[in-house]
């Protein structure tokens, strides 16, 4: 099986041949398929040439961003605003229907969000220039369309680099892992938004201000069920609001036009005009107030009216809304004024008000900051509010990304809340807690939550208090974690204490096969904390294992996705190879997912891609499948996961019986068995299929695959029987012994009666634990096994040629393994 191995590695070159290739000056660039390589190879001098470039051009683009911003302000400040947003909703709308995917998201896209956040961040800074502002003309609406567009495009394709520039003409030293920080951090702040899928938006502010309702009572009247209702109104109107709109329009005009024909049968009509004579049939029928319904959602503002949408109390509406003008610190004057660098209104306030009305037009701005939006309004009330809203916080995401991973792992067993005594470099012992541990067969997870917030502050005026935030909401939970590693190294077998002291139980270390360090966070910076690998390099390290960082957020997407608990648990092992990866440099968490999915070993996949070379790698579109199962959902809200690796029905059969299973080490070879990717995959289970077929003549017989995977299989049918259990493991054995191999898997498949699989069974065999004794046994019966398979070739095919694959089954050529030369 090894040469076809080779056969597929030399094809693998052949597909990583790339399918583009680009080159401008110094930079190279190479599409493989989705993934794109980049390298700069520079020239003496050429690289010092070129920042001095990027430093003249400073200041220029500094004076264009200005320059735009100003006169946007200026346009904004004469233009009706109810009636810039009403567009920009609209047109924005129209743009994204039928988008299923983040991937299909285009300049275009984006710059029709920043027409609705940036432009209701602008109208909150900017007083209103006249009562009776116009409604913008085509003319107005291009040239704002125009402004915002360039100030985001200069910003992000040029402003960037040149300040980077400009930092190292400034400073004797230059980190370039932190200057790749920063521009990172200050890239997401201008551009990131919708931070959840919509189908969790409303569900995690119901989970996390369930706790909070005394609070939210006491201040507007409302129990947290009842804001949450409400806000899932807005939610509505926002996400299917058009397909309301065009409901009550068109059975509107069903009604409408069914009354006049009958008013015109029975003579009553009188008018001569065709829209006098609607409009009489409207009245005489009492149609006025669909009428009025249809017009105002169809072509007016009730679709983001709050005071029509909901029953909002004004106390409410007041304190998250803006007024034009109200914002006091966006247009402030002082660096970066009006940049999107800033903090924008929106941030702050999601609502704006207009002429004593209140509208919301922008989804994201709306969920993506209310929870800590809320929170600031909480604790400005009083210190006791403050207080019980921290209290009842801590408890809630204590307990969230404990009932998710029982959610993904049903049946494993969880400890909250652990205390132990540790002493370490000679000092004396110190008590410590672990928010918690969860077990799931030979899988520990040791769990630290975090719920503090991630800094409001902009990257570009506070870098140090983002990487500040790093370290309180990921570095410190880390610590904390393989602190608690330590302890469980300290003794075979380690008491876990409950508050008062008291042992709750006890944790053997060796009992697992893989140990997960996670650091879970309420606040979703997934796109910086899906590289927290690389965070070291910023002086954001810790000392032990890798730790996983993510979000409550990416819990809730993977509870809906993996329905098989052993498949969820493989991924964790395939996302912890990938901290400790150079070439995964990834946007998001669940771009792991997608690249999970597609491509299993993802880690060795951009391995192979980058084949040795010094190149930045870029994965794209890997998400696609997930948005799209998350759009399907929010018009199919049981729609069962399709998500899951491409394998054979035979390897999903044994997945989904070990899922069911409470054997221990079921995970174990789960693992071993989603090892197997590509064509070993298919090739493997084609032979079981037809070893099963074959059952209604023949016994089955066994088969084995080499190399990497080093797998014997046996298949039990109802009218063999089974093969004893050592007969088995001895067969496994001897072949190990043949090939020289430190271990080998021997799995047991039992089928009934009409060929559905009943159990399974297996054993990780290892050659250290084969006993002096046994050895010339099955050195012997691996020596017949291999003349048998030689006598079998040769009457079957004649002479074996020296280049052919060894009949043995080494996977080696024939004249490496069992030809002449070797046999001497």
């Amino acid at each position: 099986m090894k040469k076809r191995k080779q056969k597929k590695q030399n094809a693998r070159y052949a597909v990583h041949r790339p399918d583009e290739e680009f080159s401008a000056g110094p930079l190279n660039m190479a599409r493989f398929g989705r993934n794109v390589v980049s390298e700069t190879n520079w020239l003496p001098g050429e690289f010092e040439k070129f920042q001095d470039r990027l430093v003249e051009g400073y200041a220029e683009v500094v004076r264009d961003i200005d320059r735009d911003i100003e006169s946007a302000a200026v346009l904004v400040s004469k233009l009706d605003p109810l009636s810039m947003l009403h567009r920009a909703w609209w047109e924005r709308s129209a743009a994204t229907l039928g988008m299923e995917s983040e991937v299909e998201v285009g300049q275009e896209h984006a710059h029709a969000a920043r027409m609705i956040d940036y432009v209701q961040s602008l109208v909150a800074a900017i007083p209103r220039g006249a009562a009776d502002a116009e409604k913008p003309s085509d003319a107005d609406w291009t040239r704002l369309q125009g402004l915002v567009e360039s100030i985001f495009q200069k910003l992000n394709a040029r402003y960037f680099i040149c300040a980077t520039a400009e930092r190292r003409r400034n400073k004797a030293e230059v980190d370039d892992a932190f200057e790749e920080f920063h521009f990172r951090a200050q890239l997401y702040w201008c551009n990131v938004t919708g931070q959840q899928y919509q189908n969790h938006q409303v569900l995690a502010l119901r989970e996390l201000l369930a706790p909070q309702t005394g609070s939210i009572q006491q201040i507007y009247g409302l129990t947290s069920v009842q804001l949450c209702d409400e806000l899932e109104k807005i939610w509505h109107s926002l996400t299917k609001g058009i397909g309301d709109a065009y409901e009550a329009m068109d059975n509107f005009r069903k009604v409408s036009l069914e009354a006049l024909e009958a008013d015109v049968r029975a003579g009553l009509v009188t008018a001569k005009d065709p829209a006098e004579m609607l409009r009489e049939s409207i009245a005489r029928h009492g149609f006025e107030e669909e009428q009025g319904r249809a017009i105002g959602l169809f072509l007016l503002y009730d679709l983001f009216d709050l005071q029509k949408v909901t029953n909002l109390p004004p106390a409410f509406l007041e304190d998250f809304s803006w007024a034009p003008g109200q914002d006091g610190e966006f247009l402030a004057d002082g660096p970066l004024k009006g940049w999107p660098l800033r903090v924008w209104p929106i941030f702050k306030r999601p609502f704006i008000k207009l002429d004593s009305k209140y509208y919301c037009f922008d989804l994201s701005g709306l969920f993506d900051y209310f929870y800590r939006q809320l929170e600031k309004r909480v604790f400005a009330e009083s210190q006791g509010h403050k207080q019980a809203w921290i209290n009842a916080r801590k408890e809630v995401t204590e307990t969230l990304p404990f009932d998710y991973l029982r959610r993904l792992l049903p049946g494993a067993v969880c400890h909250t809340e652990i205390y132990y005594w540790l002493g370490e470099g000679g000092a004396a012992a110190q008590r410590y807690e672990t928010d918690g541990i969860l077990v799931f067969d030979d899988h520990l997870f040791i769990v630290e939550v975090k719920s503090g917030s991630f800094t409001y502050t902009s990257p570009a005026t506070d870098v140090d208090a983002h990487l500040q935030s790093i370290k309180s909401l990921v570095i410190a939970p880390a610590k904390q974690g393989n602190r608690f590693l330590r302890y469980l190294r300290t003794a075979e077998e380690v008491p876990l204490l409950d508050q008062e002291g008291k042992e709750a139980g006890r944790l053997r270390l060796r009992d697992y096969r893989q140990v997960t360090i996670c650091a879970v966070t309420l606040d979703p910076f997934t796109e910086i904390a899906a590289q927290v690998q690389h965070l070291p390099a910023i002086g954001a390290s810790v000392v032990g294992e890798s730790v996983w960082s993510l979000s409550l957020d990416d819990l809730r997407v993977y509870a809906d996705i993996f329905a098989n608990p052993l498949e969820f648990l493989h991924f964790v092992q395939m996302r912890r190879d990938a901290l400790t990866s150079d070439h995964v440099q990834l946007d998001d968490e669940l771009d792991h997912l997608g690249m999970y999915l597609q491509h299993n070993h993802y880690p060795k996949h951009a391995l192979e891609l980058v084949g040795g070379r010094a190149a930045h790698l870029q994965f794209v579109g890997y998400r696609q499948d997930i948005d799209r199962f998350f759009t399907a959902r929010l018009s199919e809200p049981t729609l069962p996961s399709p998500l899951r690796q491409k394998m054979p029905v035979g390897m999903a059969e044994i997945l989904d019986l070990l899922r069911t299973s409470e054997k221990k080490g079921r995970s174990a070879i789960a693992a071993y068995l989603l090892d197997v990717s590509g064509d070993w995959r298919d090739r493997m289970f084609i032979t079981l299929k037809q070893e099963l077929a074959r059952a209604s003549t023949v016994r089955p017989r066994p088969f084995s695959t080499f190399g990497e995977v080093r797998l014997t299989a046996f298949v039990s049918a109802p009218n063999w029987g089974r093969s004893p259990v050592d007969e088995m493991r001895d067969h496994a054995r001897a072949i190990m012994v043949m090939h020289d191999e430190p271990e080998r898997v021997l799995l047991e498949l039992t089928y009934g009666e009409v060929g559905q699989l009943i159990d399974v069974e297996w054993q990780f065999l290892r050659s250290a634990d084969i006993s002096v004794f046994e050895l010339p046994a099955l050195k012997a019966r691996g020596e017949a096994l291999r003349e048998a398979r030689l006598h079998k070739a040769v009457a079957a095919g004649g002479r074996i040629g020296r280049n052919d694959q060894c009949p043995c089954g080494s996977g080696k050529k024939f004249k490496k393994c069992c030809g002449p030369e070797m046999r001497a």
